[in-house]
Order: C-alpha cells, then structure tokens, then sequence
C-alpha cells in the first residue's frame, strides 16, 4: 500500500497558500510531491490497514525490499534480537535508516555476512508515534552520505500532538500461535508558542516451537528432511564411546561399517530409547546409528519458530516558537528490545577437534580423548573419543537498549530557512549465554581422571556468559536552502548545509571466553572510533515550465581514506497535463563500517562441505567419514585496516502518468551498480578455493587422516579442516537492475462512499555479483544467486514481488482488501564462474551429473519437486475500522484469510519457511482499539 497522488506543475493553483515541503531525498522545499527521484509513502491509516506489529513487518510488504535483510524471530545468529531493512536486496548495510530526516545509530553487532556489516536495528523505531513513512527509492548519498546507495527510509513522527489516545491490540493465528500483546499511547499539550507530547509502545510475542507450528509444509519436512521425526540427538547424558582406529591418529570410527567400534550405554528410561531405522528416521545406510538402540534427547522440544519478547518504546518531542521565525525543538527516545531464546543443554561429540578462542592469543584445539585404562573407556587397547550431553539447563538472551537525543534550532531569516542541531545517539547490547561447556572442569575427564558422571556433577562444568557492546554516534548538522533569481519555470531553490559526526563501537566478550575457557562459543570484539565530516549542496534549475533539474554533491571525509565527492543530477519533463518523464545519475560510496577496519574480529562456528574429503557434498572419499560432509569448523575473521571504500553508480528513468483524474501511474526503471564491495568471503567460499589463499585453510595433514583419490593416491593437504582465517576485502561487483510499477485508482461513490486502489510491483531484471574482480557477473535473478552461479554468496532474489489493497470507505466503515505476491525462487545449479553447466542440474534430489560437487543431498525431494525451485506465494489480507462510537476506534485484520502454507524450502528445516520471503503464521488474526481521551 502506499500513496502515489501525482502533482504537475502547471495544475498547482497559483495562489500564496500553497504550501511548501520537504520530502526524503532532498534539502530543498517543493510543492509537488513527485520529483525527479521516485518515492513511496504511506501514511498512518495505510500502515494500520497493513495490520504490521512491527516496522519490520510493514516493510516487509513493500515491493521494493529483498532479501538480505535481518530478520527478528528466532535466534537470528550474528545479528540476534535485531530486524534491518534490505531494499532491492543489496543488504541492509546500504540502505539508509532516518528517523525524523537524520540518521540512527547503527547497533552494537560485529555481522561478518554479506551485506550487514552495519546493522541498523528498526526495533528502535517507535511505531505509534510514526505518522508516515517515505521509501526514497534511488541512490541518495550526494545528500546522505554513507550507506545510502540503495535507497533511504525515512520514518516521520509527528511534530506536534494535543490531546491524548490510547491504543492496544492483540494477535494470534488460529491456533493461538505466534501471539502477541502491544500497547501505546500518545499525551500531548500545547498552549501559545509551545507544544510537546510523549508516545509509548509497549508488547509482548510468546513463544512458538516448530512442534505447535501448522501453516508449513509439515509432511514434506518430515519426509524430506526428517523433521520432528522420533529420532531427534543421540547426544544425552548416556554416552557414547567411539574407539581411535589407527593408534596416535585421533581418527575415530564413526561409520556403519566401524559399528563394531563405537559402544553407547542405556543408563535412560526405556521411554527415551530407540532403535535407528533408515526409513523412520531418514537415516543414511552409512550412519552407525542404524539398528543400533540408544537413547534419544528430544532436541525439537527447544526449537522455536518465534522466540518469546518484550519490546517498550517512548518517543517524546517538543517545539517551541521563539518569535514569529525562530523555534526551538527537542526530541528525546528511549527503546528496549528483550529476546528469550530457548536452548538445548550443551552437547559436544570429540570425534574431531574443537577450536577454543581466546581474544588475545593463538587459538586452541580441544578434543576430549579418553586414553587406555580410563574408568569411561570400554576398549581395553584403543584411545576413545566420546559423545555427550550435560545436563545443566541452556538458553539465550539478547537486550538491545537505544538511547537518543536532539535539540535544535529552526528559523526563517529574510529569504533563507535554516535548521541547526546536536544529536547523541547510542544503542547498547547485552548478550547472555546459559550452560556454556567451561574447559577447566571438563579437561578434569582428561588430566584426573574424572568421570564424566562426576563432571556432570559438578556445577562449574558449565557457565553462564554476558557479552556487552555499544554503538554511538554525535553528530552536529546545519543546513539552510532559499530561492532566488528567475528562470522560465520559476526561481532557483539552492541548499547546502555541514555535518560533523562521531561514530564509536566498542563490543568486549565475557571474560570466561576471553580467557579460552569456554568451548562452542567465540569472541567477537571491536574498539574502534572516528570523526567524519562532510559538506553538501544542492540545485533546483526550473529552466521552463515544464522542465526542471535538480543537482546535488557531497563531499565527505572519513580519517585514513582521501576526501570523496559523490554527485547526483536528476531532470524532470512534463510533456501535458497527464504525462511526465523523469530520470536521475547518482553515484554513491560506501565507508567500511566501523567493525571491518577498527581493533578486533569475529570469531564464529560454521559448517562446510570439504571438497577434498566430500567431492560431491554427499559421500565420503576414501579415508574420510560423513562429517566431512557437513564438517563444523572454526573461522577467524579479522579487521581490515586498509579497505577502500564501495562506490556505486546508479540510474533512473520514469514515465509518470495520470491518464484521468481518478488514476495515476508510476513506471520506473532502476540501476545500480557497486564495486569494491567491502565484504567477507563465506567460510566455504575460502575452502573451495584454498589455492588461491594459501594458509587460510587449516588442517591436520596427519598422514594418517589423508584421503585417497580413485586410484588410491594420497592426496596432499587433505587432512580435516579445523579452521579458516578470513579477513575483509574489496570485492567484486554487484549489479542490480529492475522496474517498480505503481498505480493509485481514486473514485468517489457518492452516498456508496469512496473507492481507493493501489498496486505496487517490483520486477527484477537481474541481479550480477562477480565475487572477485576478473570474475563474471552471471544474472542470478529469480534464484538464490550462489547455487545459480556457485563462485558467488548471492541470496534469494524473486524476479516478481507485488502488493494489491483495495479500500472502501463509508461514513464510520473503512473496509481494505490486500493481496501481496512472492515469485518463485530456483534452486538449480547453472554456472561456477566462467564454467557454464551443459545442463543445469538441481543443487537437492537425485539425478545430479557425476561431475558435480558441493550438493545438498535430500534423496527424497525429487520425490515431490521436479522443477527445483521454491514456489510462489499469494497471499490475502483483509482490515475492517469502525469509528462510529464517541472517541472510539474498533480495528480488525486478517492476514493471510485463506490459510494458505508457506512454500517448502529445503533449507529451512527447522523454521518450515524461508524467513526472508514467508512466514509461518497462516490466518493470522488482530483486534486492536483506540480511544481519544480529549
């Protein structure tokens, strides 16, 4: 839904009232509300109608937004507890947040992934203050500065308020899940030259586990992936034992064929042991599990789709007219966001080794290995590795608090308005983690024969750990635009204005895990500070009546990077009455965040395919087990001090169109391109490249653990991998382009009431990323653009993303009607850079050519999916007002009324849905109300 009234000039009435504005994406008042530049806004009765909770689900439903976004509902991994925006799909670190038309502080996150290296959390946004929000969908960084190449969201409060209202309101789907409570309100008085008023939010979301939720495909999941299968972990508190296989190599058996070397024991209730089937519990022939009784923890029980959350907002504001030109304002927010994740006691199995962090200092290998004569051992002549579960409770939570100030000074003096003012803006972060394994304790298994009974006996062998971070920023801005001079079209609307900013960041790691003490979980840590300035200015050339020009430039200055200038030129004709064109060149820049080039790093825990040890994703070579295959390993990932930073070009062309006075349409074309990209490369994107980054892969090349090839070679440097280095780079080059079309229907129907329609499409035309300069940038659009072209780390990319509202409104009723689309997705496997496929073979299934490498296995999705893709998705939405009682509004949604599943996607077994494109809800309905008091 948005508003898309357009505005020609020669139609403005000639008359002194016509009021002039400011709209996103420039400094210059105007009176028509389409510029050069194409923007979206919806005001407040749109966003209610849309039935969001949250500003993340409201822009969600906008076209124009894509993957690559964070996405607040479970245990979110770097960027937990936090919701970003991601438009066309370029990563939430280049689209820009303002609130009120200045920026917010990024939070306190170290996210290493593609495209999220700032993280502005819009859990901060206080949404019953909002009263629109306008979506600059072009590059703007000639008037924002840094992080804006993609575009700009910009959420407006309002100024001033009088009265009081309060709202609340509460959702759930029709099983009672995915439940929510909220509260707001909004207090304001005024009297003379004064006003000022205060807003609050408050809410609660309960949890949902995977085992309550129904709106997902919940037989293929079960059948494909083994979801909520009777067999959930082997790992409990009944271990299991796995014997060396060859003396000194820690290579341990861990394969059906090995079955004979691996004894488990039974010390649990017959009610929690079972017996390993291949069928029922989508086994491989190869798992040693298979025939074998053991005891199964039921890991699903911890397995949320929703994690539970508390969020609490207050906005205040108050203005003040000094005389006549001059007034003074201030605003000042405080936000709270408070998530509680569910997590299974911690488990480890020391059939390989496990990366022990420490924040200063060389990382550590620690594997539990029971030597000869251990009371745990049951083989009398063989080293054993152990599987085992303690029994202290885990769990998680995060607290992101956001603190924020602004006192400024706004005026009129002859022709000039100027505005000037000092905003402190700070997000802090505490992180918790319940039942961390403590290294100390539990190497007593290994240096004082402890048994693991004893261990888990003692209340040391876990700790509970507490992370802290902050993020800030002070910033003092002026700026001051008026108009002069005559051209054809009118006068010359001129602003400039300067900005003087301070960004720090500062995230220290609990001690315990500073210190190495903690096994399964890394540092992340960042001390970094910088001062920026910058300059703008800005041109508006009415050089007829009918044409006009706008230009911009910005000139920032961030320490250790020369000064850079971005410009932005943009042209709009009006050809008649009902048609106009309009076209826009901008380049961008984008500084490397603070985390990349600042003291510190990121160390994490991640998966990957060995392509020496599982050549094709699926088996084992010789010499190598199934883990090889999903191999956990450890990644360092340091700060880059040198980085230069991303630059961008990007182009506009639209036709704007009001064929009568009830429709008007907008078509816009877009392009953007980024290059040097500063980003990190993906723990298996170095793996499969080893040769190109000599020492970055680390392995034991014991000569006993090395694999064999075909013809029984030893195959050098093939050992396990234990760990990848990775730093951050300039990368390649990102190139997107696609066309946005919006139409507005207006029809009054006289006593009926009046009729109301939007449709806004995005179509993506392709989407390009050469991962490395030299590489080819292979269109990836409609498909996740790292299986369609293997050499990138491309997300999912619909080709078509749309939205339908219908509104009818009547007296007190207000009835609209929405429908949004989500296109397919393809999963197949076309090219690995410069290496076009004959054919193109799907990345899950059956079926694959013999050369192929890296799949994802899933044997039995071909069962059910021959076109290899993750279907389209249409949902309907419906919101009913009532306004007919004193001071009483009465609001009702559904979204989603036909119940209709999320698609299936094979990666999102535990969640059943892609989180960046669906959701898991189903019907999903709210009740709301809200009363005015005065």
């Amino acid at each position: 839904m948005s508003s898309s009234h357009m505005a020609f000039a020669q139609e403005a009435p000639a008359e002194p009232a016509l009021q002039k504005v400011l709209v996103t994406g420039s400094n210059i008042k105007r009176t028509e509300k389409e510029g050069s530049s194409p923007i979206q806004t919806l005001n407040a009765k749109q966003i209610a109608a849309t039935g969001a909770n949250t500003v993340a689900e409201l822009l969600h439903s906008i076209p124009a937004f894509g993957s690559g976004s964070s996405v607040d509902v479970t245990d979110g991994g770097f960027a937990r507890g936090a919701a970003t925006a991601s438009m066309r799909g370029l990563g939430s670190s280049s689209t820009l947040i303002l609130l009120n038309g200045r920026r917010i502080t990024a939070s306190a996150y170290a996210d290493p992934n593609q495209g999220k290296s700032a993280v502005y959390d819009l859990n901060s946004i206080p949404v019953s203050a909002i009263e629109r929000v306008e979506v600059f969908k072009d590059g703007a960084s000639a008037v924002y500065g840094s992080d804006a190449i993609a575009g700009v969201v910009n959420f407006i409060t309002k100024t001033k308020y009088t009265g009081a209202e309060m709202s609340a309101s509460i959702s759930a789907n029709d099983d009672g899940e995915f439940a929510r409570k909220s509260a707001s309100g909004i207090f304001g008085f005024g009297k003379d030259r004064f006003n000022a008023f205060v807003s609050f939010d408050v809410a609660k979301r309960d949890s949902t586990i995977i085992k309550n939720e129904n709106d997902v495909e919940k037989g293929m999941y079960a059948d494909i992936n083994g979801r909520l299968n009777p067999f959930s972990s082997s790992l409990t508190t009944s271990p299991f034992f796995y014997a060396e296989t060859k003396p000194g190599t820690k290579n341990f058996a861990t394969t059906y064929a090995q079955r004979a070397q691996i004894i488990n024991r039974l010390d649990c209730p017959a009610s929690q042991q079972i017996t390993g089937n291949m069928a029922a519990h989508n086994m491989l022939a190869s798992d040693p599990l298979v025939g074998r009784t053991f005891c199964n923890f039921n890991i699903d029980d911890y397995a949320e789709v929703q994690s539970a959350g508390k969020d609490a907002n207050v906005l205040s504001r108050a203005t003040f007219e000094i005389n006549d030109d001059v007034t003074a304002f201030a605003e000042a927010g405080y936000s709270r966001s408070e998530r509680t994740y569910l997590r299974v006691p911690t488990a480890f199995r020391s059939t390989a080794s496990t990366t022990v962090y420490q924040l200063n200092g060389a990382p550590q290998q620690f594997q539990m290995i029971l030597p000869v004569g251990h009371p745990d051992n049951p083989f009398p002549t063989q080293r054993a590795a152990v599987g085992y579960r303690v029994s202290a409770p885990g769990g998680a939570s995060n607290l992101n608090e956001s603190y924020r100030l602004l006192a400024g000074v706004r005026g009129t003096t002859g022709a000039w308005d100027w505005e000037t003012a000092v905003l402190w803006n700070r997000a802090e972060r505490t992180e918790n983690w319940n039942g961390m394994l403590y290294r100390p304790t539990l190497e007593k298994v290994m240096t004082q024969n402890w048994t693991l009974a004893q261990v888990n006996a003692d209340p040391s062998v876990t700790r509970d750990l507490e992370n802290r971070g902050f993020a800030q920023v002070t910033q003092v801005d002026a700026r001051a635009s008026t108009a002069f001079g005559q051209l054809a079209g009118g006068q010359v609307g001129v602003a400039f204005g300067a900005e003087f900013r301070q960004e720090k960041i500062g995230l220290t790691p609990d001690m315990a895990t500073q210190r190495g003490d903690i096994i399964g979980l890394a540092n992340s840590s960042a001390d970094g500070q910088r001062n920026v300035s910058s300059t703008f200015i800005e041109v508006r050339t009415p050089f007829a009546k009918y044409f006009e020009m706008d230009f911009a430039g910005r000139y920032d200055k961030y320490p250790n990077l020369k000064g850079n200038f971005v410009p932005k030129v943009g042209a709009k004709w009006t050809i008649s009455d009902r048609v106009a064109v309009r076209s826009t060149y901008a380049e961008g820049f984008r500084a490397p965040a603070l985390t990349q080039v600042s003291p510190g790093g990121v160390q994490s825990f991640s998966n990957v395919v060995d392509p020496l040890r599982c050549p094709d994703g699926v088996n084992p070579a010789t010499g190598a087990d199934k883990t090889d295959c999903k191999k956990g390993i450890s990644s360092l990932s340091a700060a880059t001090p040198d980085l230069r930073p991303e630059t961008s070009k990007s182009y506009s062309l639209g036709l704007i169109l009001a064929p009568t006075k009830e429709i008007d349409v907008l078509v816009d074309y877009y392009r953007i391109k980024k290059v040097d990209e500063t980003a990190l490369f993906s723990a298996q994107y170095m793996v499969d490249r080893q040769d190109r980054y000599p020492g970055s892969v680390i392995r034991d090349n014991n000569p006993a653990n090395l694999v064999t090839d075909a013809n029984g070679n030893v195959v050098p440097n093939s050992g396990p991998i234990s760990q990848v280095n990775r730093s951050y780079v300039n990368q390649g080059s990102t190139e997107v382009q696609g066309i946005d079309f919006e139409v507005a229907y207006r029809k009054s129907l006289g006593d009926l009431g009046r009729l109301t329609a939007n449709l806004n499409w995005s179509y993506l035309m392709s989407f390009k990323r050469a991962e490395r300069p030299g590489e080819v940038a292979t269109d990836t659009s409609g498909a996740n653009g790292g299986l369609s072209d293997y050499a990138t780390s491309v997300g999912d990319n619909p080709k078509n993303r749309g939205n339908l509202s219908v509104n009818w409104t009547r007296g007190d009723h207000s009835l609209t009607t929405s429908v949004d689309f989500v296109g397919p997705v393809s999963l197949l496997r076309r090219s690995d850079n410069n290496v076009v496929y004959e054919k193109p073979y799907c990345q899950y299934g059956v079926g694959q050519p013999k050369s192929a490498y890296g799949l994802g296995g899933l044997p039995k999705y071909s069962n059910y999916i021959s076109s290899c893709d993750v279907k389209s998705w249409t949902t309907t939405n419906m919101a009913y007002s009532y306004t007919g009682f004193k001071d009483l509004t009465l609001s009702f949604n559904i979204k989603n009324l036909f119940d209709i599943k999320a698609p299936y996607d094979p990666r999102y077994p535990v969640e059943g849905f892609n989180p960046q494109l669906h959701n898991g809800q189903g019907r999903y309905f709210r009740i709301s109300a809200n009363y005015h008091f005065m």
